[in-house]
């Protein structure tokens, strides 16, 4: 996307009269697809268990969302620039509710491929939209020009990671609840939630003016970034398997519910984290990050090995705080710091990483729990993961010191 947003005319302001809040109104939309990411996480293990899979097969669907975001994301990062905010927060509510009916109709391995599939289109269509759309709504509003890009970026982040955090705990309460009740009735509630907010959102005004940019947007890697940038790759592969293998594990071992919580768990600390961590350096943050990491995922996986549950639930917070808090934060923020002329681009960049990482670790992992066993399968994850933390600080540090002798000069 271009790094100058369109700003509308002052013509839609009337029209906003009606609503207090648009932009509150686009986070709920957010919020509504972000939500059917999540809310079928505490069934992975049934869906798997109900074809007779293992757990590469389950980690190969969850991949779906993933492997979809990658090849679809330099055509879906300009097209809000080129159809339109409005047709594609729509658009990503509409598939998100195509997800949700699949796994209604036909619970298992392939509907969830299938949803995995749509919920990566749904988010791709959304992420760049939202942010767009609800803080041009904002500023298009009667005195709301001043910091409404701020306080829209806030409300569009916490319906994102707060909607990844309350699908499962809704589901899984759910379940509890309910045990014999499939699907759970958090589908039908997420399914009528979206259908009503619908027409809500459609009132709002289009902000795009005319369109621009080019149609195809390819990732960059600006110089200065790599380290900091593949640093998110072992943060999002762990948090991958832990969203996989490690419920396998831990049902094996007379467990369900724990490793869905443990998830939940992982995902909330780490949105907490994340507030108190805007002000710390990027590079800092990185570094800081993968040494938490270490110790995170080395807690949580030996609990996923031996079933030690306050191993998992503590490893858990401490795997989502390094990973969410200052791993996610500091690397995306190292990419907008080092280029202006190129952000889109690179925060493109950043997220493919990202989502490999989300996507083929898991699934090596998968395969690994199959062929060697979970507790071999995840000490080489956790060993993976420190050789990363070994290789990329220094190459942070020598970055950094690069950057520094730069502003110097």
């Amino acid at each position: 996307m271009p790094d100058q947003l369109v700003v509308p005319q002052a013509a839609p302001a009337p029209r906003l009269a009606r609503f207090r809040s648009p932009e509150a109104l686009v986070g709920l939309g957010v919020c509504a697809v972000g939500l059917s990411t999540t809310l079928p996480l505490p069934l992975y293990v049934d869906y798997a268990r109900a074809g007779g899979h293992g757990a590469g097969a389950l980690a190969l669907a969850f991949a779906c969302y993933a492997v979809t975001l990658i090849v679809t994301a330099p055509l879906l990062g300009p097209l809000p620039d080129r159809i339109g905010r409005k047709p594609c927060v729509l658009l990503g509510m509409a598939l998100a509710m195509l997800s949700t009916l699949a796994l209604m109709l036909a619970p298992g391995l392939p509907a969830l491929a299938l949803a995995r599939m749509a919920q990566g289109l749904g988010m791709g269509c959304v992420a760049g939209a939202a942010a767009a759309w609800a803080a041009e709504l904002a500023s298009a509003r009667p005195g709301g020009e001043k910091q409404a890009g701020r306080r829209a970026a806030a409300i569009v982040a916490a319906a994102t990671v707060g909607s990844f955090g309350a699908g499962g705990l809704l589901t899984l309460g759910a379940v509890v609840a309910w045990p014999g009740l499939a699907p759970p009735p958090t589908f039908a509630a997420h399914l009528l939630f979206t259908l009503l907010l619908l027409p809500a959102i459609a009132r709002l005004p289009e902000t795009l003016a005319e369109p621009a940019g080019a149609w195809l947007c390819r990732p960059a890697f600006p110089r200065g970034t790599l380290a900091t940038t593949f640093a998110i790759l072992p943060a999002w592969g762990t948090t991958g398997t832990v969203l996989t293998s490690v419920p396998t594990a831990l049902a094996a071992r007379g467990m369900p519910l724990a490793g869905p919580a443990a998830v939940c768990l992982m995902i909330l600390v780490g949105v907490l984290v994340q507030q108190g961590l805007r002000r710390v350096a990027p590079g800092r943050s990185v570094k800081l990050g993968l040494v938490v990491l270490c110790a995170g995922s080395g807690l949580t996986l030996f609990g996923a090995a031996t079933g030690g549950l306050w191993s998992l639930l503590v490893g858990g917070a401490i795997t989502g705080s390094a990973t969410y808090g200052f791993i996610y934060l500091g690397g995306l923020a190292a990419v907008a710091e080092a280029t202006a002329a190129e952000r889109a681009r690179a925060v493109a960049g950043y997220f493919v990483v990202a989502h490999l990482g989300f996507s083929a670790v898991p699934l090596a992992v998968g395969l690994a729990v199959d062929a060697f066993g979970a507790g071999s399968a995840l000490a080489g994850l956790w060993a993976g993961v420190a050789l990363a933390a070994l290789v990329l600080i220094p190459l942070i540090r020598r970055g950094e010191a690069r950057l520094g002798e730069a502003g110097a000069g």
